[in-house]
C-alpha cells in the first residue's frame, strides 16, 4: 500500500458551527471524508482507524478562520479535488480552504492571532488592565487544581479599536503548549467572568511569527 505525504487541510468554522464541540467535530469530519469518498489511510492494527489529527483545536463558542486537519491518504488525489468533495459534504458554518501537503510539525504552532469583540463601553476596561504591570488570572491545570499567573508577559501585538459601535481587541497569545493562554483568560482580567464577547482566530503562528502550513 502507498502512503502519500500526509495531507493538511485549512478550513473555516464559524457561525452555528463554533457550537460543535471537538469531540464531535472529529466525528463530523470522518463521516464527511467518509462521505466525500476520500481515499483514507487506516492505521494497522487491532482496531483500525483512519488517522486524522487537528492542530490546537479551538474552545466552544470560538470561531476560527484557520483551522487544520491532517489525514493521510493511501493513493494520490489532486489537492483541488480534495477541497471540491469535501466542500460539497461540509455542514453549514465549516468550509474548507486549501489542502497542501503538511509542510511543518503540530509541535511548531507558537502562537494564535485573535480577535475579540466585546461592547464599546468595554474598551476603557481593556486600555486599563493591559497598562498594569502584572494581569494575574486563575488557570486551571491539567490536575484541575487552579494556580495564579501572570499573563502579562504572553499578551502581545495588541490593537484596540472601536469600529461599528464595538470594542475590538487583536491580539496574540501564546497556543499549543503548557503555556498557553486562552482568550478567556484575558477576558476574564478586563471583563470578569460574567462577560459577553465574540473571539475569532485569526491566525495560527510559529515562533518566528510564520503563518503554520
Amino acid at each position: 500500500m502507498n502512503i502519500v505525504e500526509t495531507v493538511r487541510v485549512r478550513f473555516t468554522k464559524t457561525g452555528r458551527a463554533k457550537y460543535i464541540s471537538h469531540l464531535d467535530l472529529m466525528r463530523t469530519m470522518t463521516r464527511v471524508l467518509r462521505r466525500a469518498g476520500i481515499p483514507l489511510w487506516y492505521t494497522e492494527g487491532f482496531s483500525k482507524h483512519p488517522y486524522i489529527t487537528f492542530a490546537a483545536p479551538l474552545s466552544l463558542g470560538y470561531e476560527g478562520l484557520c483551522e487544520y486537519m491532517d489525514f493521510r491518504l493511501e493513493e494520490e488525489m489532486p489537492m483541488e479535488e480534495i477541497v471540491s468533495r469535501l466542500n460539497d459534504n461540509m455542514p453549514e458554518g465549516i468550509s474548507v480552504v486549501s489542502a497542501a501537503p503538511a509542510r511543518l510539525k503540530v509541535a511548531k504552532i507558537a502562537a494564535s492571532r485573535w480577535k475579540i469583540v466585546t461592547d464599546a463601553s468595554s474598551l476603557d476596561a481593556f486600555e486599563r488592565v493591559l497598562a498594569q504591570e502584572t494581569i494575574e488570572v486563575q488557570k486551571r491545570t491539567k490536575k484541575k487544581t487552579f494556580k495564579t499567573i501572570d499573563i502579562k508577559p504572553s499578551v502581545s501585538d495588541v490593537e484596540l479599536s472601536l469600529a461599528d459601535g464595538q470594542c475590538v481587541c487583536l491580539v496574540t497569545l501564546p497556543t499549543g503548549s503548557d503555556q498557553a493562554i486562552n482568550p478567556s483568560l484575558l477576558l476574564t482580567a478586563v471583563l470578569g467572568e460574567e462577560y459577553t464577547a465574540d473571539v475569532t482566530r485569526l491566525t495560527v503562528l510559529t515562533e518566528d511569527g510564520e503563518i503554520f502550513s
